[in-house]
């Protein structure tokens, strides 16, 4: 027998069905999901089969242009700016940033578009032409090993710097600065956690390192000490600002307790490096935490990679990361990726456009009335995207200048629809309008509900006839 039923919230009050409302189809702009272009990375080439890497290694990396940034955030499906920098092109000396202009510039850009960006600094990178990543005043100061990378990344050897205490320092000081400047800016969505491997995505792999026994990889108590201590740095410096944990840290408990404890989620790619056990991580991260998935890569032929069922340009990649759940998807490593993929073959944005994140309506909706006379709206709420909003969802009912709130945790939000009730301010009249807002950690944003209107856009808010 299902003693649910008798927790039925609505027995027994008189309801009438007053909306319904059908889904809108087409790319929503909303905080907190979305499609991602890479404004700068160390990835600043065109082109990436294993010919043209070898070709382009030894030559300049191109500069982010402010035409490029214009031309991508015209762009009305792209939501998100990344910035994946050296922790050089942050700091230069102690105790003061020193941004490089590309990252204002992709800042400035999100902000004039009224889009959003996230981030991540690196410790190290092998697919960046520059050696050592560190900034000056720490280039000769902290201890390296050496590792090598394919000859299509350039010179050899490069510096991973050693997790020493003094390391740790530097690094906490870095992000105290960087969350000091950036943290409470509502265009933040999110930064990402590094410091730790290769591409500070928290793995070793795949490239030869001398001396790796100074590492202490082997030293499970000395890693977890230094994974835990990264996490806490950024979480602290970043209070306001959802971090987000590459599924490699996963693989440590420091990792898999930040999963525990709400961290949104990353993973650097969809492809055969993705592990069943990483995934599993992913899936049994929090309900309304956030899963981001990098890259589909525009030009690469199925020669380059073999099997088609792992290339990066296969146009139902975007279709997978969405069946697993994204919010977020990354289409190239740079500007130019995304406008060659939007030139190109715009088929690689169409599964996002449809599937990515979180697509809440109403499809129906009753207004209920209360012991003490009063009326409520009972909201079906229906998400028709793969994910689920990555915070609190705030409904809200304003009517005759009076407003009533109602507030849901995004976990509530998945599969079968949801009843929402939100009591109807006192003295309402005839009409109320209904909006919806995500507060994700310490920032909140109004979201598009997905509902057709008939018009090109999801509406900001919806008018609702209280008559029947």
């Amino acid at each position: 027998m299902n003693d649910e039923i008798s927790k039925n919230r609505f027995l027994g009050r008189k309801s009438v069905q007053i909306a319904y409302f059908k889904p809108f189809h087409g790319h929503i702009h909303n905080p907190g999901m979305g499609i991602i272009s890479m404004a700068i990375s160390d990835h600043m080439t065109a082109g990436y089969t294993p010919e043209v890497w070898s070709k382009t290694a030894l030559e300049k990396p191109f500069k982010l242009t402010q035409k490029m940034l214009d031309e991508v955030t015209i762009l009305p499906y792209i939501d998100n700016l990344y910035i994946r920098v050296g922790w050089d092109d942050v700091q230069k000396e102690k105790g003061r940033l020193d941004l490089i202009p590309e990252f204002n510039m992709a800042v400035e850009a999100a902000e004039k578009a009224g889009i959003s960006w996230g981030f991540r600094i690196m410790h190290c990178s092998p697919s960046n032409p520059k050696a050592n990543l560190l900034p000056e005043f720490l280039a000769n100061k902290l201890p390296t090993v050496d590792y090598d990378v394919h000859d299509y990344y350039g010179p050899n050897p490069r510096k991973l710097p050693i997790y020493t205490e003094d390391y740790l320092k530097y690094w906490d000081e870095m992000l105290q600065m960087l969350g000091g400047k950036f943290d409470h800016m509502p265009s933040l969505e999110y930064g990402d956690i590094s410091g730790f491997g290769f591409w500070g995505e928290g793995h070793h792999d795949s490239y030869k390192i001398d001396q790796i026994e100074k590492l202490h990889l082997t030293d499970n108590g000395f890693i977890e000490e230094i994974v835990g201590r990264l996490i806490k740095s950024h979480e602290q410096a970043f209070p306001k600002t959802p971090m987000v944990l590459n599924l490699h840290l996963s693989e440590f408990e420091a990792g898999r307790e930040a999963i525990k404890k709400g961290s949104w989620v990353r993973r650097d790619s969809y492809y055969e490096w993705f592990n069943a056990p990483q995934a599993e991580a992913g899936i049994l991260k929090c309900g309304d935490a956030a899963m981001i998935f990098e890259t589909i890569m525009p030009g690469n032929t199925m020669e380059d990679f073999g099997d088609p069922s792992f290339q990066r340009n296969n146009f139902d990649t975007a279709g997978s990361m969405c069946d697993y759940g994204a919010n977020y998807g990354i289409v190239g490593f740079n500007s130019l990726d995304t406008l060659y993929a939007d030139h190109v073959m715009p088929q690689l944005f169409d599964a996002f456009k449809e599937r990515v994140g979180y697509r809440l309506r109403p499809s129906i909706i009753w207004k209920i009335e209360n012991q003490d006379g009063s009326w409520s709206l009972v909201l079906g709420i229906v998400n028709d995207g793969r994910a689920n909003p990555p915070g609190d969802v705030t409904f809200q009912a304003e009517s005759n200048g009076k407003i009533r709130r109602s507030t849901v945790n995004g976990s509530r939000f998945g599969g079968r629809m949801y009843m929402v009730e939100l009591p109807l301010p006192e003295g309402h009249n005839d009409t109320v309008k209904l909006t919806m807002a995500l507060t994700m950690k310490g920032k909140s944003h109004l979201i598009r509900l997905a509902v057709d209107t008939g018009k090109a856009e999801a509406p900001c808010e919806l008018v609702i006839h209280m008559y029947h």
